[in-house]
């Protein structure tokens, strides 16, 4: 084994130490550290017993030089260019930084099996799987994109979750795309070419009522396996950039109706003819002692002819009487009663001359903006006054027995 030679950087070390205390003390602390080094590097005793004259006391002031392994051609004492020190030699050690992982704000919704609704041109996609058309017209309340739904891992449809519900929900850094759907909108086909196009609705609502020059050209090969011809009646949807009829050509059709949804061939059965008083009496006396407070009552009722009646009702209560005509299952769309409804403070539907949709739609967005929801079995004064009582209670949105009904009109 080789020995390394540390006599002539003991010389220089005493060599540059002066008579002061600093110099003499700084040299001591050095001399401590190479001790401290020469003892780390000794090689461990032997089991071999020595002979007893190699032995010395242990008073002796003199100890055999400890060996160590040269390890490197720098000094073992000042180093390559400074004095080596205790404190030069006890480096401080860094710690590595703790990562913290970032819990994104979609992670902790899907925790919930809360997800975020990527709306299509047909159909979404929902946690990284693709609804169709068909299973998104099939729910009872409108899905649109932004929107959190809750799935039910449990219940498959098709062989997806089950999308139970739309919450009140949003993603803090999500755009949603703003997607316009021309509804009902009827393919008629192009003299002399095998092209359709379509240039107006059984609605009257959208870019191609605005003029009828507004034209929008459907190629039947480009949707394979849905036999388009003329006479169909469709939904067809567009991303809208702001660029009007453009944007609208770029668009796809989204759903074809059954004939069943908008055929008006069939007469109507002739209303009862109900004679009409020749003094509407709109003097409505309140029975329920409750104060609106100027609040604002949205009345959402198919029967046109009470609607002064009921704003009585609602103005003997103090507060504002705001309706929606849902006479027409066709002209009251989501977008529409979803205005309404932000702005109301109470929404009360008579259901009794509206169709299923409508109430389904309006206790859909009433919940969606937190607004207080109540049902009047019929478009009378009692039942909507009755109505916005539990409204404004936060009681059940349905009254609660007929006999409570029936009670209640013999006071």
């Amino acid at each position: 084994m080789q020995i390394y030679d540390y006599r002539h950087e003991l010389i220089e070390l005493l060599e540059n130490t002066s008579s002061d205390q600093q110099s003499l003390k700084q040299t001591l602390q050095s001399l401590n550290t190479v001790i401290n080094i020469l003892n780390h590097y000794e090689e461990p005793k032997s089991s071999f017993r020595k002979p007893k004259q190699f032995f010395q006391p242990e008073n002796q002031a003199t100890r055999p030089a400890p060996r160590i392994r040269q390890a490197s051609h720098s000094s073992l004492l000042t180093g390559p260019a400074h004095e080596v020190t205790a404190s030069s030699l006890k480096r401080p050690v860094t710690p590595e930084p703790v990562t913290v992982e970032k819990v994104s704000q979609e992670e902790r919704l899907a925790a919930d099996d809360l997800y975020l609704v990527h709306r299509k041109l047909s159909g979404a996609e929902i946690n990284h799987h693709y609804y169709n058309e068909a299973l998104i017209h099939s729910l009872h309340f409108p899905l649109e994109d932004g929107d959190i739904v809750q799935l039910d891992p449990q219940q498959t449809v098709r062989g997806l979750p089950t999308i139970r519900r739309v919450t009140a929900d949003h993603l803090d850094d999500y755009e949603p795309e703003k997607i316009e759907v021309i509804e009902y909108a009827e393919l008629s086909s192009v003299p002399g070419s095998d092209v359709l196009q379509i240039n107006a609705t059984l609605k009257g609502n959208s870019i191609l009522d605005e003029n009828s020059a507004n034209t929008i050209v459907i190629d039947p090969f480009k949707f394979p396996g849905r036999s388009l011809k003329a006479g169909m009646v469709v939904d067809y949807a567009y991303f809208d950039h702001g660029n009007g009829l453009e944007d609208a050509k770029n668009g796809s059709i989204r759903w074809i109706h059954e004939k069943q949804d908008f055929d008006t061939t069939k007469q109507p059965a002739k209303p009862k003819q109900v004679k009409k008083p020749v003094h509407p009496r709109h003097d409505y006396e309140k029975k329920l002692d409750y104060d609106l407070k100027q609040r604002i009552v949205l009345l959402i009722t198919g029967d046109r002819e009470r609607s002064q009646e009921l704003k009585a009702v609602v103005d003997k209560h103090h507060g504002i009487y705001h309706a929606l005509d849902a006479s027409m299952e066709d002209k009251v769309s989501s977008s529409k009663m979803k205005r309404e409804i932000r702005e109301a403070d109470f929404v009360v539907v008579c259901i009794d001359k509206i169709h299923h949709r409508i109430s389904q739609l309006a206790n859909h967005h009433a919940k969606r903006y937190e607004k207080p929801l109540a049902i009047a079995n019929t478009t009378t004064n009692t039942a909507v006054e009755r109505a916005i009582a539990r409204a404004l209670n936060g009681d059940p949105a349905y009254a609660q027995t007929s006999e409570d009904m029936a009670n209640y009109q013999k006071k």
